[in-house]
């Protein structure tokens, strides 16, 4: 009887060996299958701090738009790109905005081209300072924020979109923030200190300042070391929030 449990003992632990490798295999496959979310800069300029005012799936925040997230901050913000990239859409021709879908179709906005399938989306902009075709460096100045097309208020719509048509309204990704992930409702996303790459994208331009003479301080500002705390002039100096003086300082947080 003894010999002829053998061969069925010998039998089942191969199996039990066999399964045990196959399993072993498709779990260490398994991660390389699975894409991780891209992870993106924060889209204003730096030493400012703004709340999410809305999230993923809800509100407007449907269909294309279900992982987008809307910054709540004062009109005339510098809005800057998330990632290198191309500029593959950009209007800044419009003045009209309202609290109503109707007014949709009239967002000046931007579409930023980052190859590999990926590209980010800014709505609501007052003034657009690229071009079709432009090439842009994280942090680059694209514009200044404001209320065009459909926005109860002055905020920045912004998302991570995978490429699939030639419209500036494509399907949104889940993604990360860099230092925040996916910062939920009402909190509080601060862009990094300032440095010296930059100085006009971490002020927003006077109400009176034309929108050439803003190109042409872009086009200089490479080349120029400027304190963006040092600057008192803006459209809304008392909302917008600026840089703590002081070397390494925060940003304070508007609410």
């Amino acid at each position: 009887m003894l010999k002829n449990l053998v061969p069925a003992l010998v039998l089942t632990l191969v199996t039990l060996s066999t399964a045990h490798e196959s399993l072993a295999q498709s779990s260490s496959a398994a991660p390389s299958d699975v894409k991780s979310e891209p992870e993106v800069d924060v889209p204003f300029g730096c030493g400012y701090a703004f709340p999410v005012s809305q999230t993923h799936n809800t509100g407007s925040h449907l269909q294309n738009d279900v992982w987008a997230w809307d910054f709540r901050m004062p009109e005339g913000t510098p809005v800057v790109a998330a990632r290198d990239g191309v500029v593959r859409m950009a209007r800044g021709d419009s003045t009209k905005g309202g609290c109503d879908p109707r007014f949709a179709p009239s967002a000046n906005y931007v579409v930023l081209d980052h190859g590999e399938g990926m590209e980010t989306q800014y709505l609501h902009f007052s003034a657009v300072v690229v071009h079709l075709g432009d090439r842009v460096k994280a942090g680059d100045l694209l514009g200044f924020s404001g209320k065009t097309g459909w926005a109860c208020g002055a905020h920045l719509h912004f998302k991570v979109a995978h490429p699939n048509s030639a419209g500036w309204n494509n399907p949104s990704v889940q993604a990360r923030l860099a230092g925040y992930g996916d910062p939920a409702l009402e909190s509080v996303v601060a862009a990094p200190a300032c440095g010296t790459r930059s100085f006009i994208a971490s002020r927003p331009p006077s109400t009176s300042t034309p929108l050439a003479a803003v190109k042409a301080a872009l086009a200089s500002s490479a080349q120029q070391n400027f304190s963006p705390a040092a600057d008192p002039a803006s459209a809304s100096s008392a909302a917008v929030a600026r840089p703590a003086n002081g070397a390494g300082a925060g940003p304070k947080a508007i609410r």
